[in-house]
């Protein structure tokens, strides 16, 4: 009934391309069912919400939003999952999903493609729904905080 969710350390390698420049990202790669869930869309150039380059403060935030903790950075409640890796700005488009909770359940459905407008540019029919058990999500994202590339997660 429940998949399983994770958090791996991930890389997005930098570049020079010419005269513009591509930036290395380390990020919180999600995982169910022990595969990556940006496998899913399509080659997408986005790194997770959860850049381990972000100051402490704000990764907690991220992370609380995915616990549903705090409000979400979407006009529409939609959670934010993978962003722009340049800027991080939704203006750039954001793969998004509905994150629900029903009693010690964790629903992750109706993933998009969408800017900061609400305005939807892709929709993914045939990802998810992923459902996940409360406890089980809690602690990853619990644990998942102190990673970081390289790390072992027990530093």
């Amino acid at each position: 009934m429940f998949q399983n969710v994770g958090l791996i350390p991930s890389v997005r390698s930098g570049a020079v391309l010419g005269p513009a420049t591509r930036t290395r990202r380390e990020f919180l790669g999600f995982v169910i069912d022990g595969r990556p869930l940006l496998s899913l869309f399509d080659g997408e150039d986005v790194v997770s919400a959860l850049a381990t380059d972000l100051p402490p403060r704000a990764l907690s935030r991220e992370m609380d939003r995915l616990r549903l903790r705090g409000p979400s950075s979407l006009p529409n409640g939609r959670q934010v999952l993978y962003c722009c890796p340049e800027c991080g700005d939704l203006g750039c488009g954001a793969i998004t999903a509905m994150i629900t909770r029903h009693d010690e359940l964790i629903i992750w459905r109706d993933f998009r493609w969408q800017d900061s407008q609400d305005q939807v540019l892709e929709s993914y029919p045939d990802v998810g729904p992923f459902r996940f058990s409360a406890d089980q999500y809690r602690n990853v994202l619990e644990q998942g905080a102190p990673l970081r590339i390289g790390s072992t997660g027990t530093d």
